[in-house]
């Protein structure tokens, strides 16, 4: 580095004019105090003032914009076009939010051009008084005008409560219409909001401001009332002084608000009639145009007077802020500063000008220049752009000061970025203690973690990026006390090694070496981690100190980034354990998917990445960035989270009659009610003097017959067997022999029950039932939210059945295989579209974007038969077509499902094989797992030791899959 120029001092040069200065103008200092005092206390004030006028302008305006916003909305909205009470009505909660989110408005309306008039207000305290018949509970009041052909005017007043219900309304024919009024006659010549001058509200009394928009194709007319009473808390909360006094008045001066009286429920006064003798002496010498005088005089005492104009006064629409204060409080504090300083001439001050100016001209040259260097380095300019030396010492060393600032800032901002875009927590704990190494010039260092119980050894090296090795550090050990007592400034300590802990003894280079510590804290005093760097000799030098500085500051932005990346790594850790919860949940419903959702992430994963290692071949371009990885992760595992929407009895159904239980009861039940009507039948025969035993043979034959129906409708409502048609014929036979009911079966059920049974006929009791019933009240339709619109958004084009369940015996019972109607088969395809659904829904970031397509693409097929959506291999992400894979594979050799026993590993394969030359899964990535040895170590891990029948697979990777696109 360049050694600096050194100069004269300018700290002597300046002491010995000042000096003389200061004994020169001692004498002169009270006359221009009291001068320069009472500039700046006026000007204080104008400045106070011009705050305040400004608060009310832009109260004024802001209550101005949003209702000019309020009546162009409900101008273009349906209330323009609402030609009745009853379509008006349906806009009020809409008016009543606009009225709560608006404090300062007090009604908004609409007048329309056939005299009708439609308006909301908010029934305040001044409302109220008005309104004096308004119920106790009444909050907004709607006010119903119509124009009668006799020329009256029918008026209806609805009261509402804080939750609009109607609690009380009165008529009135009372004369008012819209046209009539200025606001609507002013807004309908324009094509724009208009407003009114300020004025007095006809029903409240307070003084506000309308504003009114016309309506489309000139419907009419949409108004708001704004109230002025926010502008006077304004007025209020900005008095410049204890006695400072404003109002705000109109362009005739008449007062609208005023910080000495009340205006509201009363018309506006003239400024000159006020209660404040200085306000209406203001108002006699104020004329209107004309500028206000600069004081008034009552009773001897002068006050000072300021005025700014709100609004322009050329629409007739002025508004003004005025104020007086007393003269001898604004001076005060001026006149007590002269009467101690107002004995110094003032021709001494002229005769030190000339000096000022050659010394001002000495240094302005360089100072202008360091100026213009500090510019840039504010705007982030580190270029390199050397400043010239001057014959000042101190000006010398404001530059090189200048210099070094700019390298640290740009140092440190480099580094910061370095720091921020590591996003991994390892990286970057050797990234800072590199950094801070390399800031110290130390030879070897170390960084401990807080672990919650102690510090843990997280990074350590020597100069040569050798690795240390390091223990944990206890919270109590002297030298963390130490370090954390230095408030978070570097310790340098000089140490043996029988003073030092075993933990850090890595770190020592000989006898006697120094060791900085430092700790990472938060601002909240948090203690993260501590950094311990260690150098041969340390010396109390200006750039040892500024390195120790710059070591704090780098320290404390490597905390906060070390605290970033613990937070963000443990809500991914959060994550991934509700992911896997709910996961879990879904397994858990049912037995019947035992770890379904926790094995298929497994076997996607694996075989993602052997696509990702895969050198040649299809994949060959195929890699997996860590959002890719993420995204797969969440997709495997909640790709089946529909699931927690699908009824475990249509999941978990074990017989063809089951519901929430088994209807097989109820069936045998009726069959024995047939068996002892046979018994009854055999003793009335007797009674009435039949032959017994013939009436025996015909009775036993009877509860045969019967017997053998029920074993043949029990077996049946197992499903093992496929249904053939002379089984389907027996069940039409059995289903019409008939029983007798003479209970009413509509008393005790439920309102869903009970709804569904209502359009049907009740018959009269006792009524033959036939044995296996198909009801009406057994077809269950689809509600208008269970059908999936043509054009949906997540582009699902299931075939929907006419039914959404069908609980009929016989149909449920004709099932020709399996347990399963139609209906309930399209109720467990549904669960995929639930999966899509529940994850479009959740506000994933970018790079997770593709989760919902990764998770509900595992039904699809390649030739585009599959759903929901019947995407073709072309249409869907290699990660979709991996989770087809996986999905089929851990569920053709799952051993924890109850109905159906695991298939070993061949008849897996051999189903894959086919599903594959069938385009139902993709061949180049079956092909993939076959090679890839994925099928061995999974079967190794889940599979029993009967189910591992495969030692060679070439006899599976004869597939003749069709053409598919990557």
């Amino acid at each position: 580095m360049k050694k600096p120029v050194r100069g004269s001092s300018l700290q002597l040069f300046l002491t010995g004019l000042i000096t003389l200065l200061v004994l020169l103008t001692a004498f002169s200092l009270g006359y221009f105090y009291d001068r320069a005092m009472q500039r700046q206390l006026i000007s204080a004030q104008h400045q106070l003032f011009n705050y305040a006028s400004n608060q009310v302008a832009a109260n004024i305006r802001e209550n101005g914009a949003r209702a000019e916003v309020i009546t162009d909305l409900i101008a273009h909205s349906g209330l323009a076009s609402a030609h009745s009470d009853a379509q008006r009505a349906i806009f009020i909660p809409q008016l009543v939010a606009t009225l709560q989110a608006n404090p300062a408005l007090q009604a908004v309306y609409m007048g329309y051009d056939n005299g009708d008039f439609f308006l909301v207000r908010r029934l305040d305290a001044a409302a109220k008084q008005a309104l004096s018949d308004a119920p106790p509970l009444s909050i907004w009041v709607v006010q119903y005008a119509h124009q009668q052909p006799n020329g009256q005017t029918l008026q209806r007043f609805e009261f509402l409560s804080s939750t609009l219900e109607n609690v009380g309304q009165w008529h009135t024919d009372v004369h008012y219409d819209p046209r009539q009024r200025p606001w609507y006659q002013a807004a309908s010549h324009a094509n724009a909001p208009i407003q009114t001058p300020p004025y007095t509200f006809a029903t409240t009394r307070q003084p506000g401001v309308t504003y009114a928009r016309k309506g489309k194709s000139n419907g009419g007319i949409a108004g708001a009332d704004v109230l002025l009473i926010t502008a006077s808390q304004v007025l209020t909360s900005n008095r410049p002084s204890q006695h400072a006094q404003l109002a705000l008045v109109d362009a005739t001066h008449n007062t609208l608000l005023s910080t000495i009286s009340q205006t509201a429920g009363k018309s506006p006064a003239p400024l000159s009639r006020l209660d404040s003798p200085p306000l209406a002496a203001l108002g006699q010498t104020w004329l209107p145009g004309r500028h206000p005088p600069a004081t008034v005089t009552v009773a001897g005492e002068q006050w000072h007077v300021s005025a700014s104009q709100l609004r322009k006064a050329s629409d007739g629409q002025g508004l003004y802020l005025a104020m007086v204060m007393p003269d001898a409080e604004l001076l005060a504090e001026s006149q007590a500063i002269a009467r101690q300083a107002a004995w110094g001439p003032a021709i001494i001050l002229l005769l030190m000008l000339p000096l000022g100016w050659l010394l001002a001209r000495f240094l302005i040259k360089p100072i202008q220049q360091l100026v213009l260097a500090s510019e840039r380095i504010r705007s982030m300019d580190f270029t390199h752009a050397p400043l010239p030396h001057t014959q000042v010492r101190e000006l010398n060393d404001l530059i090189d000061a200048s210099e070094s600032m700019k390298v640290t800032i740009r140092d440190f901002i480099g580094l910061s970025r370095q720091i921020i875009s590591e996003n991994a927590l390892e990286p970057l704990l050797k990234m800072v203690l590199e950094t801070t190494m390399r800031a110290l010039s130390a030879e070897h260092g170390g960084l401990w973690l807080h672990d919650g119980k102690q510090l843990s050894p997280s990074a350590s090296h020597d100069q040569d990026g050798k690795a240390l090795t390091l223990g944990p550090l206890a919270l109590d050990n002297s030298l963390v006390r130490d370090s954390l007592a230095s408030v978070g400034a570097p310790l340098q300590l000089t140490l043996s090694a029988d003073q030092t802990p075993p933990a850090i003894h890595a770190l020592l280079i000989h006898e006697h070496t120094v060791l900085t510590l430092l700790p990472l804290q938060l601002e909240s005093k948090e203690l993260l981690g501590l950094l311990v760097l260690s150098s041969e000799s340390t010396s109390e030098t200006a750039a040892q100190i500024h390195r120790l500085s710059y070591m704090k500051a780098l320290a404390s932005f490597a905390a906060i980034a070390i605290d970033n990346r613990r937070l963000v790594a443990a809500q991914q850790a959060l994550m991934n354990a509700l992911v896997e919860l709910i996961a879990g949940a879904i397994d858990a419903k049912s037995p019947y998917t035992g770890g379904h959702c926790q094995r298929v992430p497994e076997i996607a994963q694996a075989l993602a990445e052997a696509a990702h290692q895969a050198t040649e071949g299809p994949f060959a371009n195929f890699t997996l960035s860590p959002s890719d990885r993420e995204a797969l992760y969440i997709a495997s595992w909640l790709h089946d989270c529909g699931k927690v929407t699908t009824p475990e009895y249509v999941v978990d159904k074990p017989t063809k009659l089951q519901t929430l239980y088994d209807r097989l009861h109820e069936i045998r039940m009726r069959f024995e009610v047939l068996k002892r009507d046979a018994d009854i039948v055999y003793w009335r025969g007797v009674a009435a003097g039949g032959n017994a035993s013939v009436l025996a043979v015909e009775r036993d034959a009877l509860k045969a017959q019967l017997d053998d129906d029920f074993r043949f409708v029990a077996r049946c409502n197992q499903g093992g067997e496929f249904m053939r048609d002379e089984d389907l014929e027996r069940l039409r036979q059995i289903a019409e022999r008939q029983w007798t009911r003479t209970l009413d079966d509509r008393i005790g059920l439920g309102p869903i029950e009970r709804i569904r049974l209502r359009k049907l006929p009740a018959p009269t009791l006792p009524v033959q039932e036939p044995l296996l019933a198909d009801k009406p009240e057994h077809c269950i339709a689809r509600r208008p939210g269970d059908h999936i619109p043509a054009n949906n958004r997540w582009g699902f084009n299931m075939k929907e059945p006419e039914l959404l369940q069908n609980l009929g015996e016989l149909y449920n019972l004709s099932i020709r295989r399996g347990t399963l109607t139609d209906e309930e088969r399209y109720i467990i395809n549904e669960h995929i579209t639930e999966t899509i659904k529940m994850l479009t829904a959740l506000p994933f970031p970018q790079h997770l974007a593709q989760v919902p397509e990764i998770a509900g693409g595992h039904h699809e097929r390649m030739d585009g038969k599959g759903y929901p959506r019947g995407l073709k291999g072309s249409d869907m992400s290699i990660m979709a077509r991996i989770m087809a894979i996986a999905d089929v594979f851990e569920a053709l050799t799952a051993s924890d499902r109850p109905y159906k026993p695991a298939k070993t590993l061949s008849e897996a394969l051999a189903i894959m094989q086919y599903m594959v030359a069938d385009q139902h899964l993709d061949g180049e990535l079956f092909q993939l797992f076959l090679q890839s040895g994925l099928w061995h170590s999974y079967s190794a891990l889940h599979l029993s030791p009967e189910q591992r029948d495969v030692d060679d697979i070439a006899g599976f990777l004869d597939t003749k899959p069709g053409p598919t696109k990557h």
